[in-house]
């Protein structure tokens, strides 16, 4: 249930960004920097979580490959708490041409559609 909400909200967020790129970098220049570390630190912690929970699930070389990833991605979570990489991300995106910003919200539509109907077993 949850995860459907998730999804739900990532596609139709990436629809809007797909549509309208300009929204998201007005978006990321009018939210304050303790604001977006807590959006990163969320974005890390989901994914390393689900990564490990991949690499738990499954036997064989590639899932304790992505289980280690998840791990990393679980501390770099931590360090976005109180870091400039937030700052350093947010200003690389915000320099990035109106194609790669609808190619950003390709992959959160690509996501959301993973989450939506990956998560389903």
């Amino acid at each position: 249930m949850f995860s459907n909400i998730v999804g739900s909200i990532l596609i139709l967020l990436g629809l809007v960004f797909l549509l309208y790129p300009e929204t998201l970098r007005r978006r990321l220049r009018g939210k304050a920097i303790w604001k977006l570390r807590r959006y990163f630190f969320a974005a890390a912690l989901s994914f390393g979580i689900l990564l490990i929970s991949i690499g738990w699930r499954y036997e064989g070389l590639l899932p304790k490959v992505l289980m280690l990833a998840g791990i990393v991605a679980l501390l770099k979570g931590l360090l976005f708490l109180n870091s400039k990489a937030v700052e350093t991300v947010t200003a690389w995106i915000l320099e990035r041409p109106v194609l790669q910003l609808r190619l950003f919200a390709m992959g959160q539509i690509a996501l959301g559609l993973l989450i939506l109907f990956g998560l389903e077993g």
